[in-house]
């Protein structure tokens, strides 16, 4: 691919994940899964921070399932528009704390949200349309994950979950910019 600039890259990542089927998203997806759930940082966090995909994301609801039954805690963002901000909110249950936002995601239950502490979050697992092999993310544009970064502690870990077709060579980065510390795709691992 091309060193497309951000909006250009958006449209064209969304447009390849428009175009898999359920089964493409699956396979791709437990592939990643059994990856990502290999590495000792995995293992190792009590508490890990994942986002509740959509839209032929790589699919993160039976990795949530994975962590309840591995006795983890499940934290997952509440966005909320003013200030564009997320709020860490632990979940127990898919099926009982989450409802559809206005935009059609998954989110937690207004009722639900209480901010988890930051310092309590061993690991965050952050969606991206695209990463490149500085591990620099191209998100869907609104600024969530990069301000939600920049006000962490950098000792927890995070990382990318991609499918390999969205990892580029380069992303022309701005300053308010975060990197993840890995990324994990369907074929390989990138370290920051």
């Amino acid at each position: 691919m091309r060193n497309y600039r951000k909006h250009e890259i958006r449209q064209e990542m969304i447009a390849l994940r428009k175009q898999m089927s359920k089964e493409q998203v699956e396979v791709l997806s437990e592939k990643i899964i059994s990856t990502l759930t290999k590495l000792p940082i995995f293992k190792e966090s009590k508490s890990i921070m994942l986002y509740l995909s959509f839209d032929n994301e790589v699919d993160t609801f039976k990795l949530i399932q994975l962590c309840k039954d591995l006795g983890k805690n499940v934290i997952v963002p509440f966005c909320i528009d003013d200030g564009k901000r997320i709020v860490p909110t632990e979940i127990k249950s898919v099926e009982k704390d989450l409802v559809k936002s206005s935009f059609g995601y998954l989110e937690p239950k207004a009722e639900l949200v209480k901010p988890v502490s930051t310092e309590s979050i061993d690991l965050i697992i952050l969606p991206g349309l695209a990463f490149d092999r500085g591990c620099f993310r191209v998100g869907f544009g609104a600024g969530y994950y990069d301000r939600f970064l920049s006000k962490l502690c950098f000792t927890i870990p995070t990382i990318g979950l991609a499918y390999d077709y969205q990892i580029l060579e380069y992303i022309a980065t701005e300053e308010h910019d975060m990197p993840v510390d890995y990324v994990v795709t369907d074929s390989r691992i990138i370290i920051r």
